[in-house]
C-alpha cells in the first residue's frame, strides 16, 4: 500500500475521531437526530474529507441503515440505546467506525460486552490469520457475557469508494475459511437482547447510483444528476432534497421511478425483533504484512 493511499487513510481517520468526540458530547437527551446527524455530516467536511456515507443513528432494535428523514422531528430518550454509525472518506478512501450511546446507563453491560467482543476480534486480525477467527471471538465474548451476535450483519472490506467490498467479516464463528490480505477492513461487532436475526423494513432513506440509463422522467433525470456527485458512495435522500430546487412531490415521484428502473439502489432500515435492544461497535483496520493499524486510535 503506498504512501499516498496511507495518507488519505490516515486523514479520513483522523476527521473520523473529531467526529466520534463530536457525537459523545452533542448524543444528549432531547436533542433532534436531524440536528444531531446535519452537525457530524457538517463536521466530516474538513482536511479534505467527506460523508463515506449518511450518519446511521439507529435506536433499540434498529441495527443499521437508519438516518433521520429530510423533516425528522425525532428526538433522543435517556433511555434509548443509540448507534452512531460514522464514514468518512478521503479520495474515496475510507473510515468506517461506530459507537453506541445509553444516556441512563440501562445498557452499560451491554455495551462494554459488545467493546470487549471487538478488542477480542482486533487481537485476532492480523495478515494470513483466518477471517472466521474474527467471527469466533465475537461470538464467543458476546456468549459469554450472555448476548447473541446477530448473525445476519458483520464487518467488510474496505476500498476506494466501495464501502462494502470483499471479505466478509462474520459475527459468528461459521464464517469463510478466507485468510486475511494486505488491504483495510471494518470489524463490526452487533449484540442483541434477541434473537440475532435482523429483517428489512418498508421505510428506505439510503441509497446509492447504480446506473443512470434508461430514465425518461425529467424529476428523475435530475436526482441522477445530483446522485453522480458521490459516485458509487451511499447517500441520503435529504441530501438531494437539500441540493435540489424540485418540489418535494417531484423528488418523491423521481424516487420512485429510480428505484423502480434500478437506477438506485436501496438500503433499507435492518431491524431486530420487537422489544430487542441492539448495541453496536466498529473500527477500521489496515492489515499489513508486518502490522495491523487500527484506524481513529
Amino acid at each position: 500500500m503506498d504512501k499516498e493511499v496511507l495518507d488519505s487513510y490516515f486523514k479520513a481517520a483522523k476527521v473520523w475521531k473529531a467526529c466520534i468526540t463530536l457525537a459523545k458530547k452533542k448524543a444528549k437527551e432531547d436533542v433532534k437526530l436531524l440536528d444531531l446527524a446535519k452537525d457530524l455530516e457538517s463536521a466530516m467536511n474538513e482536511d479534505g474529507c467527506s460523508p463515506a456515507f449518511p450518519i446511521n443513528l439507529s435506536i433499540n432494535e434498529e441495527a443499521a441503515h437508519f438516518t433521520p428523514t429530510w423533516n425528522d422531528t425525532a428526538t433522543l430518550k435517556k433511555t434509548d440505546l443509540l448507534k452512531i454509525d460514522v464514514g468518512v472518506q478521503h479520495n474515496g478512501y475510507i473510515c468506517d467506525g461506530a459507537i453506541s450511546v445509553n444516556l441512563d446507563n440501562k445498557y452499560a453491560k451491554q455495551i462494554e460486552a459488545n467493546e470487549l467482543a471487538l478488542a477480542n476480534a482486533l487481537s485476532v486480525a492480523n495478515f494470513g490469520k483466518p477471517v472466521e477467527k474474527i467471527g469466533a471471538e465475537i461470538e464467543s465474548t458476546l456468549k459469554d457475557k450472555g448476548f447473541e451476535p446477530v448473525r445476519n450483519l458483520g464487518g467488510h472490506g474496505l476500498k476506494q469508494y466501495n464501502i462494502h467490498a470483499n471479505p466478509s467479516i462474520p459475527n459468528h464463528s461459521k464464517g469463510s475459511s478466507q485468510t486475511l490480505e494486505e488491504g483495510v477492513i471494518a470489524i463490526e461487532p452487533f449484540a442483541s437482547t434477541g434473537e440475532g436475526l435482523v429483517r428489512e423494513v418498508t421505510s428506505v432513506e439510503i441509497f446509492s447510483l447504480d446506473h443512470s440509463t434508461g430514465v425518461r422522467n425529467p424529476h428523475a433525470r435530475e436526482l441522477i444528476k445530483l446522485a453522480g456527485e458521490y459516485k458509487e458512495l451511499p447517500f441520503a435522500e435529504r441530501w438531494l432534497r437539500g441540493k435540489t430546487k424540485l418540489s418535494d412531490f417531484a423528488v418523491t415521484i423521481g424516487l420512485k421511478e429510480l428505484i423502480k428502473t434500478g437506477c438506485f439502489h436501496a438500503y433499507p432500515g435492518l431491524k431486530e425483533s420487537k422489544g430487542a435492544i441492539v448495541s453496536q461497535v466498529e473500527k477500521s483496520l489496515i492489515i499489513l504484512e508486518d502490522k495491523t493499524i487500527v484506524l481513529g486510535e
